[in-house]
């Protein structure tokens, strides 16, 4: 593997990480949102969701330029240069080291969201209260969509990374 390569393949771990995050702080402006809308403070409302669509633009062009835009990142920050040797001995493909990092990022989704899921599912059931009264249904929602997510990319991981791969070659 060269270091172009190896570059290339850490900057789109680094975007697939990027909506890592990004699932967590969305809900929370969703939330403040909300909030600001219940209260009736409607400047606080437009400001946040100035805001909140800044950094949703930002996400989305930081995950586009890492994912796709990784050889002018490479390029830019003069990543491939100043090594002895050109070549790291990895026996692996791109496609197999993003896989993996699916696979991984996956599972973190998912082990993370279980026990919330979980615990927030045990208070409901002891507050004894319906589904549609319960103040935290959203966070119910939240983190089984999260569990669901991550269970995703660990069963297909193969097709996002043929996905991501033949983006590379488009690109």
């Amino acid at each position: 593997m060269t270091i172009n390569t190896f570059w290339r393949i850490l900057i789109k771990i680094l975007g697939l990480l990027l909506i890592l995050g990004a699932l967590t702080v969305i809900p929370q402006w969703f939330s403040s949102m909300y909030s600001a809308y219940q209260i009736g403070d409607f400047e606080s409302l437009t400001i946040l969701a100035i805001i909140f669509l800044a950094i949703l633009f930002i996400y989305y062009f930081v995950f586009r330029l890492c994912v796709y835009k990784t050889s002018w990142i490479i390029e830019k920050l003069k990543l491939d240069r100043d090594f002895e040797t050109q070549n790291i001995e990895l026996n692996s493909k791109s496609f197999t080291i993003i896989s993996i990092a699916t696979i991984v990022i996956g599972g973190l989704i998912f082990v993370e969201n279980i026990p919330l899921l979980l615990r927030e599912i045990f208070i409901f059931f002891q507050q004894e209260s319906l589904f549609k009264d319960y103040p935290k249904t959203g966070w119910i929602l939240f983190d089984f969509f999260k569990v669901i997510l991550g269970y995703l990319l660990i069963t297909n991981s193969s097709r996002i990374a043929k996905f991501i791969d033949n983006q590379k070659k488009n690109a």
